[in-house]
């Protein structure tokens, strides 16, 4: 019978393992609690969303554009809107365009803003909150009239 014999480093008979000399990971800090610069003047994108959002709503134009700066909820229901109008062959009045608009900021990080918006003759207004969200504004609520 043959023995096998297991080579042992002189000196290192202890039950513990070496510690890794490999350098520690960086801390991850959440995206929540990162440091990011102060967002600007909510007023022209409130302006555009709002615009854009009743283009999409009245059938006029796709949603494309709009998607970085709402929530997927706010999305659906403004393709059920285009998808409505496009149906009912909704005929435009005009161009759209920005009568009236008011930006109210209610906390650090969120603004609620209302819009009334004039196509042709008739006027739309429109209900918005826009909050911070990655370092930009989102766009989480938006009431069409």
């Amino acid at each position: 019978m043959t023995a096998v014999a297991y080579a042992v480093p002189e000196g290192d008979h202890s039950p513990n393992p070496r510690p890794s000399l490999a350098p520690t990971p960086p801390a991850i800090v959440p995206i929540a609690y990162r440091k990011r610069r102060a967002l600007g003047d909510p007023t022209p994108l409130a302006c555009t969303v709002a615009r854009t959002a009743l283009e999409v709503a009245l059938g006029a134009t796709t949603i494309n554009t709009l998607t970085r700066w709402i929530t997927p909820t706010l999305r659906t229901s403004l393709l059920k809107q285009h998808s409505l109008a496009r149906r009912a062959r909704y005929a435009s009045r005009g161009d759209i365009t920005v009568a009236r608009i008011r930006v109210c900021r209610v906390s650090a990080t969120a603004v609620e803003a209302g819009l009334v918006l004039m196509e042709g003759d008739v006027a739309h207004p429109v209900a918005m909150r826009l909050e911070a969200c990655a370092g930009r504004w989102l766009t989480t609520a938006l009431e069409l009239g």
